[in-house]
């Protein structure tokens, strides 16, 4: 039992020696011991802040919608006769695509023809007789009164003829019927859909602080869940106005889909370029420290860590673009981040950003 007890206070004495020596290697590298009370400095390492011209990519989700798309409905209540398209057929714009129910619209219409002819033949006869000092001219307006409110009634009643014949609005794709011939519908039944696809929008939100880097015209890439294929669309617009909620903005790029082959409602994944061929230092992802009060980085100084408030602009993968906070030549600290407090003695081993 004793020698048990003898080897193990040795084995103690031999941890306690080659802890030691480490330290005295670590204060070996310092080139100086820490005086009594003195917090020994911690190795970090860091990377030297330069300016390089810069861009990035970003990433966010979107929707494909129709160019142009409508829900086909009726002005009018009636009856249908006639549906002259088909289900997923390309139709033409001011192509009939229904037709209600107009018989008792057209009697009205030969009945007020004929009070027209009638009215038309004594205003002729009238204006003789006027012209002859027959007639008063005030008895001759009022038979020319009757007449022009004839004509306007029967252009009332052309007008309700009219919407009965359900013409398409533009060229597209019809959807699916919700009806069929002989059903009576009213004023706003939904017929069908019409949906023009030929090109298609891309709508997308970007946060705020990209927008000024995504102009009309500006070139984005996107994929579809059921494709790897990289499709090309071009900004052409933007809304005016930042969510307040989100603190986005909404943003549309035009797809021509010449073959027809994307649909409108799919989801997309987009990959937006910004901030293409400015100046700006970047630092490495991990030296950035988002706070509640706003970000901040750790930088060396006189032997010290120093915490400095920054704002970011382009963020890639590794990356993050500082505009404010930092200068050229300001070691960064990439390392110890988590342990790090201001004024905490480090010791720097300098890296490239490639490392």
């Amino acid at each position: 039992m004793k020698v048990y007890y003898i080897a193990l206070i040795s084995i103690s004495m031999l941890l306690l020696a080659s802890c030691k020596k480490e330290a005295d290697k670590d204060l070996a590298a310092n080139g100086k011991k820490p005086a009594m009370g003195e917090q020994r400095a911690m190795r970090v390492d860091g990377v030297i802040a330069k300016s390089e011209m810069i861009s990035g990519d970003i990433s966010t989700t979107g929707t494909l919608i129709s160019d142009e798309e409508v829900e086909i409905k009726s002005e009018v209540a009636g009856r249908i006769t006639n549906i002259y398209f088909k289900e997923g057929q390309y139709i033409n714009k001011g192509q009939l695509m229904v037709r209600l129910n107009d018989d008792d619209l057209q009697a009205e219409m030969q009945k007020i023809k004929i009070e027209i002819k009638l009215a038309e033949d004594k205003e002729h006869r009238q204006k003789q007789l006027l012209d002859a000092a027959a007639v008063s001219k005030d008895d001759y307006e009022v038979i020319l009164t009757n007449l022009q409110l004839l004509k306007a009634n029967a252009e009332i009643l052309k007008t309700k003829i009219d919407k009965t014949k359900i013409i398409a609005p533009f060229s597209g794709i019809v959807g699916l019927k919700e009806v069929s011939p002989g059903a009576f519908i009213n004023n706003g039944t939904i017929i069908t859909t019409l949906q023009s696809i030929k090109p298609l929008k891309l709508e997308f939100a970007i946060p705020e602080k990209y927008s000024p880097f995504v102009q009309n015209n500006s070139e984005v890439s996107f994929k579809v869940v059921q494709s790897d294929e990289l499709y090309k669309a071009k900004v052409y617009a933007r809304d005016p106005k930042i969510d307040m909620t989100t603190r986005t903005v909404k943003v549309r790029a035009l797809y021509p889909n010449t073959s027809g082959k994307l649909s409108p409602g799919s989801f997309t994944d987009i990959t937006v370029s910004v901030g293409g061929q400015q100046k700006g230092i970047m630092i490495p992802s991990m030296a950035y420290i988002p706070d509640i009060n706003g970000a901040r980085v750790f930088i060396a100084k006189n032997g010290k860590a120093m915490s400095v408030p920054v704002k970011s602009g382009l963020r890639t993968e590794r990356a993050v673009q500082i505009t404010e906070g930092i200068s050229e030549g300001d070691t960064i600290l990439t390392t110890g981040i988590l342990q790090l407090k201001p004024q905490t003695p480090i010791n720097v081993v300098v890296k490239s950003l490639t490392d």
